[in-house]
């Protein structure tokens, strides 16, 4: 083979390189995937298209017949697909310098992929696709007018003729390819990064903050955290609303580490496990609030000790989250979490420290600052607490890196179960979050 082939198509053998990828018989050619919608309609096949454009005088291209793409759903093993080429067309493109050329491939998708799938095509040096399987079938309706999408052709490509130098694909014909933008609310285009629930489309995500601080104020002076949430039954429509399509486990650990004492112990450990509906995006917006999230579910928290150290209380809470202004700049973010006691035999009197709801409160930019606070107050005058945050991304003063640098502020009763009635000193940390 010539060796005028592109240096970045690394193939094993000669059969490789035939069935993998477009390539040019004695040129170079710039090879790149469109990307598809966001939202994938599940009940017809996948589609996928391919931009060949010449760089040089005229050229030819070999055109396989298939292509291998590597499907992988949220925590399902990853599925091989052959996709074959559609409406068949010329083995060999000959394209002048400038020129460009789609072609599309086609394949089933596997009977049992649900929700988010990562595409990865064989020998392509182009980035993985995201989409999201929408299998619910669609109601006919009148076919939306079709525009020319602008596409950026490779910067290795110098356009000379009218349609590419207006950055319109065009087919095999020389036509220009009309192609159908899907712009909706939950996928439209945004000025800025997506804020973090926005990203939790993975079957398994952040629930909580996830974090670790250090202090140094009269002992339990360093604390952390894990939670995460699993979505058990990923449903046919990802905007669905029902019950069974939207019940998530969740499993938050907390524990209290006191440094100042000599064996280092740990002061105590609170384990929370909870089942429960949430929707994150419930579809309620208007002039003042700009996203409404909603969790109801059955909670249990207990220490896992026994004896006069025991602590233990279930409850079935309502969260709703309400978001005003621009989720993608400076916003407020509030959650109160309103619970009822099924069963707080080892501690009564945890109301009259707690009460009945855990008010959240928060303002910050998904790429900077976020300042938040959790307040409770108590039925019994003077009894409540305060636990505040502020996180800053580390990326933004280390690039490479990921997570916040996060500081913390705890006064008040109960920062956990076994002092639920004691107010312990106040403590100021310092540390690290996966997530806030």
């Amino acid at each position: 083979m010539s060796s005028s082939v592109p240096r970045r198509a690394r193939f094993g053998s000669a059969a490789t390189l035939l069935l993998a990828l477009i390539c040019p018989i004695p040129a170079h050619a710039a090879v790149s995937l469109l990307q598809p919608p966001r939202v994938i309609d599940g009940t017809r096949p996948l589609t996928l298209t391919l931009l060949v454009s010449a760089d040089r005088d005229t050229r030819r291209y070999a055109v396989p017949d298939t292509l291998q793409v590597t499907a992988s759903a949220d925590l399902g093993a990853p599925v091989r697909i052959t996709m074959k080429r559609e409406g068949g067309g010329p083995a060999i493109l000959k394209l002048r310098q400038g020129e460009n050329r789609t072609i599309a491939y086609t394949a089933e998708w596997p009977a049992d992929m649900r929700g988010q799938v990562r595409l990865d095509v064989a020998g392509i040096d182009a980035a993985p696709v995201l989409v999201t399987l929408n299998r619910t079938p669609t109601p006919k309706t009148e076919a939306p007018a079709t525009g020319v999408a602008t596409a950026r052709a490779p910067a290795t490509i110098e356009q000379t003729d009218t349609a590419t130098a207006q950055g319109t694909p065009t087919s095999e014909a020389g036509t220009p390819v009309p192609i159908t933008p899907v712009v909706s609310a939950a996928n439209g285009p945004t000025t800025g990064p997506a804020p973090a629930d926005l990203r939790d489309a993975q079957r398994l995500s952040f629930n909580e903050p996830m974090y670790i601080m250090f202090g140094a104020h009269d002992g339990a002076n360093a604390k952390f955290q894990i939670s995460f949430k699993y979505r058990i039954f990923e449903g046919e429509n990802p905007s669905s609303k029902s019950l069974l399509d939207n019940l998530y486990f969740a499993y938050t650990q907390f524990s209290l580490w006191d440094l100042h004492d000599e064996s280092r112990p740990f002061r105590d450990t609170n384990y929370r496990p909870s089942l429960y509906y949430y929707l994150s995006d419930t579809g309620v917006k208007n002039s003042v609030i700009s996203r409404l999230s909603l969790a109801t579910g059955f909670e249990h928290e207990s220490n896992g000790r026994d004896g006069a150290e025991s602590r233990s209380i279930n409850t079935l809470f309502i969260k709703p989250t309400m978001y005003f202004g621009d989720q993608t700049d400076w916003h407020w973010r509030v959650a109160p979490k309103l619970y009822a006691y099924v069963g707080k035999d080892d501690n009564e009197d945890i109301p009259h420290y707690r009460g009945y709801m855990d008010l959240n409160l928060a303002y910050g930019r998904p790429d900077s600052w976020e300042f938040s606070a959790t307040l409770r107050k108590g039925t019994r005058k003077g009894y409540g607490s305060i636990d505040a945050q502020v996180t800053y991304p580390l990326a933004r003063l280390l690039p490479g890196t990921a997570g916040y640098l996060m500081a913390g502020y705890f006064y008040g009763y109960g920062e956990s179960l076994l002092d639920y009635n004691q107010k312990t000193p106040w403590q100021f940390r310092l540390g690290y979050a996966l997530s806030r």
